[in-house]
């Protein structure tokens, strides 16, 4: 399993290869997401109708949670890209160090399309996997 971050479902959508490769992991339960997630994905959504159809089919994927332990943990993270250097910590969404600090805590690694996620698993040392080259699409 691995926690999908708003990337990877976005990017899916540029390679029917991507679409389709998501889509199987999607029906073989192998693909989760977070409450950060759901609210990137959900605000895109242009009126209260897609919101809502979007919402039930989010609502069919397994959902890790964030709590007070990946609030804290997400806190940590921040502390530790600021130890990079003078305002490294500066460029990450908050939604990207919640993915993170989720996707530790539930040991699972982060399917992305976002350097991002790159530089924090330099930093935190969790498993994360592109869904395609960074660039590539």
């Amino acid at each position: 399993m691995e926690l999908a971050d708003t990337s990877a479902w976005t990017a899916r959508q540029r390679s029917p290869e991507l679409d389709a490769e998501f889509s199987r992991l999607l029906e073989h339960g192998a693909i989760a997401t977070c409450d950060a997630v759901v609210y990137e994905l959900l605000k895109v959504e242009p009126d209260h109708a897609r919101v809502i159809a979007r919402r039930d089919d989010l609502e069919r994927v397994r959902t890790i949670p964030v709590g007070p332990r990946v609030w804290r943990r997400a806190l940590d993270i921040v502390e530790e890209l600021a130890a990079l250097g003078p305002g490294r910590h500066r460029p990450f969404p908050l939604a990207d160090v919640l993915v993170a600090a989720a996707a530790e805590r539930a040991e699972v690694p982060i399917l992305h399309y976002d350097k991002h996620f790159e530089l924090i698993a330099s930093v935190t040392g969790q498993p994360v996997r592109a869904i395609a080259p960074l660039g590539s699409l």
